[in-house]
């Protein structure tokens, strides 16, 4: 099956395509909307997609799922995922092909739960009260 590793940011998204060998298929860099995952990601037989637990990875696995993709989103903190980069210097490119390395490899955790949905708008909801620990004012 083929792996995808997805670094997802707000604006751009890098993308690291790799065949069931490990073999790099595709690597690039696209903005991150609907659209443009439908472009790259719409016409590809079902693939195995891991991206990291951030801002923008919920309604990202969202639309990927809605493109027939099995998607998982991982948590960020397991260190074994990461087990395959180097130690040079951090970027996308690399953290993408990481991400595709631990997919094909189960070197993963599933981030557990969802954040609830607003059933107005679609959008994750959030409590309106900040959290009053010692320290803290509320």
């Amino acid at each position: 099956m083929t792996c995808i590793g997805m670094d997802v940011h707000k604006q751009e998204t890098q993308v690291c395509i790799e065949d069931a060998d490990g073999t790099v298929v595709l690597e690039q860099r696209i903005r991150t909307t609907r659209e443009r995952f439908t472009a790259l990601l719409g016409g590809r037989p079902r693939a195995r997609i891991l991206l990291e637990a951030a801002t923008e990875s919920e309604w990202v696995a969202q639309h990927l799922e809605t493109l027939g993709h099995e998607v998982i989103v991982a948590d960020p903190n397991y260190a074994a995922m990461y087990a395959t980069r180097s130690r040079r210097v951090k970027t996308d490119r690399r953290d993408a092909r990481t991400l595709a390395d631990a997919c094909r490899l189960g070197a993963y955790h599933r981030r557990t739960g969802r954040r609830p949905r607003s059933a107005k708008s679609g959008r994750s909801s959030r409590c309106g009260r900040r959290w009053s620990g010692p320290g803290r004012a509320t």
